[in-house]
This record gives C-alpha cells, sequence and structure tokens, in this order.
C-alpha cells in the first residue's frame, strides 16, 4: 500500500507528534537496549493540502540505548548518536509523499503525478527534564534536509517545541507546536501551477514561491494497560501559510486547515 507510514506524524507529513515517545521514556541503563513500538490507524489528508482525508495503517518505533535512540517518527528516521540527557545530534531521512492518480480532487489530479521524494539531513535537540513539574520534559528540535531523488530538489527546515508530562502513574500526554519552512524548489513542486496545468485542470495558473510553510499544534496521549501495553492516541492541526494557502491547489481545490488523528497499541519490550 503507497500509503503505508513507516511512524506516525507528518512532514513529516502532517502528524508532527512523536507518539512512541509519548510513553514513558525508557530510563537509560549501561548497555540495555529498550525500545517502543506502536500499531494502528491514522486519519490524515490525502495530501498535503488536501480537503479529504484517508484511513490508513500505522507503525511508530524507537529503540533507546542509553540516552542513544533510532526512531521512526512520521515519515522521518532519526538517529541520535549522543549518549547525553541534555543534547541530541545526528541524521535523519524522510519521504515526502507525491500524489497519484488515485486522490479525490479532479482538478488537482489533472496537474499530473508527483513522485514520492526522499530528503536526507540532520537535526540537533537540546532537553530539560523536571521543568515545571517533576518527571516532565521540554525539547526543542531544529532539523533541516534536502530532496535527493530529484522530485522537487529543494530543501525544508522545521522546529518543534515539545512538552511531555505524567499525569498519575498511568497517563503521559506531549503537546508539540512546530513551524516549517520549504524553499522555491519545494513550493513550486507541489504548489505551484503552471500555464499547462491551468489548462487541463481549470484551476488559475500560480506560481507559488517558498517561505514559512505552516504552523501546526499535537496532542498526544498514552494511558498504560499494564506493564508493557499502553493505549495511545493523537490528534494534530496544521495551518498552511503564504503561498502555499494561497495557492489554487488549497485555496481553491483543497484546503488550508490539515487536521489529523490517529490511535493505536504501544507495547515496550
Amino acid at each position: 500500500m503507497k500509503y503505508f507510514l513507516t511512524g506516525f506524524s507528518a512532514t513529516a507529513l502532517l502528524l508532527g507528534a512523536d507518539i512512541a515517545m509519548a510513553q514513558e521514556a525508557p530510563q537509560p541503563e549501561k548497555n540495555e537496549i529498550r525500545g517502543t513500538v506502536v500499531g494502528g490507524i491514522a486519519w490524515l489528508p490525502e495530501y498535503e493540502g488536501a480537503d479529504k482525508n484517508q484511513v490508513i495503517p500505522l507503525v511508530a518505533a524507537d529503540i533507546y540505548w542509553g540516552e542513544r535512540y533510532i526512531a521512526l517518527d512520521g515519515t522521518s528516521l532519526r538517529l541520535n548518536v549522543l549518549n547525553s540527557s541534555t543534547f541530541e545530534i545526528g541524521p535523519v531521512a524522510n519521504l515526502t509523499f507525491g500524489r497519484d492518480d488515485e486522490i479525490e480532487s479532479t482538478s488537482v489530479r489533472a496537474l499530473g503525478q508527483i513522485d514520492d521524494a526522499y530528503e536526507v539531513g540532520a537535526f540537533a535537540a537540546i532537553k530539560a527534564r523536571s521543568v515545571l513539574a517533576d518527571g516532565d520534559e521540554v525539547k526543542l528540535r531544529l532539523e533541516a534536509k534536502s530532496d535527493v531523488s530529484d522530485v522537487h530538489d529543494g530543501w525544508l527546515a522545521d522546529a518543534t517545541l515539545s512538552y511531555r508530562l505524567p499525569l498519575g502513574d498511568r497517563l503521559m500526554v506531549v503537546a508539540d507546536t512546530s513551524v516549517r519552512f520549504a524553499d522555491d524548489e519545494y513550493a513550486g513542486t507541489y504548489f505551484t501551477v503552471t500555464a499547462a496545468g491551468a489548462a487541463a485542470s481549470g484551476l488559475p495558473q500560480f506560481q507559488a514561491e517558498g517561505g514559512i510553510k505552516d504552523v501546526g499544534v499535537s496532542l498526544t496521549a498514552a494511558y498504560a494497560l499494564g506493564d508493557r501495553w499502553s493505549l495511545v492516541g493523537y490528534a494534530g492541526y496544521r495551518r498552511l501559510l503564504g503561498d502555499f494557502a494561497d495557492s489554487p491547489v488549497v485555496e481553491t481545490a483543497g484546503n488550508a486547515d490539515q487536521l489529523s488523528a490517529g490511535i493505536g497499541i504501544g507495547v515496550r519490550f
């Protein structure tokens, strides 16, 4: 299935939450490998800027060795190479879904198919624990990546501020807020309507330029069902901005307000 997510969140594409890490983070112990896997279903837009949503499977995971980890977060794979309780840094790989001939919007479908794009880059984060309450965690993550698949040939950057708080012995909540930037090449690939595209689709011609692409907020909660199992839920909202919202792909045929949600079962090991 083309839209199977190896993770849960979007630039990821659109979800933006660390669903696997919403559960109580593994306490780092030397030479011990621990992690979490979450499986379930997600509800998210067909493509970036769509006004129709689809239900798809989801799988999220993280594996820890001390403070180092490898995590599937949305459509991104991150590797933190630092064994530090304060800083994180490492490479990131990301999949940005394109548009195929099965999307519901006939006008956007007439613009032609766009292949999936593969991006690589790096991220860095700083975090602090027990800031506002005992056991909480605040994290600021910065990330940049560029296309290596010759699909949009552009680059993206984002900043995400997360707050994780345990509420009692069983419930963990994570609140995220983020802002994302994309360059002219990315904007042109997904949001420009050329003269030929306008003739084929009936949408007005439009030249999209890069800038701040969107801002978003999300809330993830995990409720422990036992020592290993948890019920995990997610809800997110993202607002496209600038040319990304003004493009006829969004303003005429789609929606700048992007909603997403999901639910799954997590298991610790």
